[in-house]
């Protein structure tokens, strides 16, 4: 025996805009958020992108979500990138300091971060600057080491966001296909120029020599 079931979600066409698309929300899945991430932000920027349709469907309301969820992985990858980068300035730290500094660096990892964003206490900037002498380093030297030794996992992480670009495009290809607001390609396109511009300065960043 064959059953034909059939399942419909049911959008009053007299709702208001925002809120038609607030009903079609807990039909669609989400990324599993992060401790450091903000489930407020998440919806707010979602919201805000959802607003650009004139009248959502839960196609329209399904394709810019999983548009919106490319941006936050994007975002996601290029906070992953810094990291592997610190870490591995770190490592080069402590190893040009292991004759003095004590094991395990969790506590020159946050000296580092504090130094490069110019917010180190004098204890913790004093600890940099010493082990950038003992190893010769500059910060520019010491950040294109790093890079190096990181080079392969930097590398994974930007294919993870190029397979995001890809589907990014992809899903602005289907949007477009059906007609929907060309306002909401700009400001998708927008988005994600500004995500790249982000990743750009990043990645081509010299730091001051903070030793000199």
């Amino acid at each position: 025996m064959v059953y034909n079931i059939h399942f419909s979600i049911d959008v009053d066409v007299a709702m208001p805009v925002e809120d038609k698309s607030k009903s079609l929300l807990p039909f669609l899945s989400s990324p599993k958020l992060l401790p450091n991430e903000s489930e407020s932000e998440f919806q707010s920027g979602l919201q805000s992108l959802l607003s650009e349709l004139d009248n959502p469907s839960p196609l329209a309301v399904a394709l810019v979500s999983q548009l919106y969820e490319c941006l936050w992985w994007i975002k996601r990858h290029t906070v992953d990138k810094e990291l592997l980068l610190h870490e591995a300035m770190a490592r080069l730290l402590f190893k040009a300091g292991s004759n003095w500094m004590p094991s395990g660096n969790s506590k020159l990892s946050v000296a580092l971060e504090h130094y490069l964003d110019g917010i180190a206490h004098k204890d913790e900037a004093a600890l940099i600057e010493q082990a950038l002498t003992d190893g010769n380093l500059t910060l520019s030297d010491l950040r294109v080491r790093a890079f190096k030794d990181a080079a392969k996992y930097i590398k994974m992480v930007d294919d993870l966001i190029h397979r995001q670009h890809q589907t990014f495009r992809h899903l602005q290809r289907s949007i477009d296909s059906i007609d929907y607001k060309s306002r909401l390609l700009k400001r998708m396109d927008l988005e994600l120029a500004a995500l790249e511009s982000k990743q750009s300065v990043k990645g081509a960043l010299t730091l001051d020599d903070k030793s000199s």
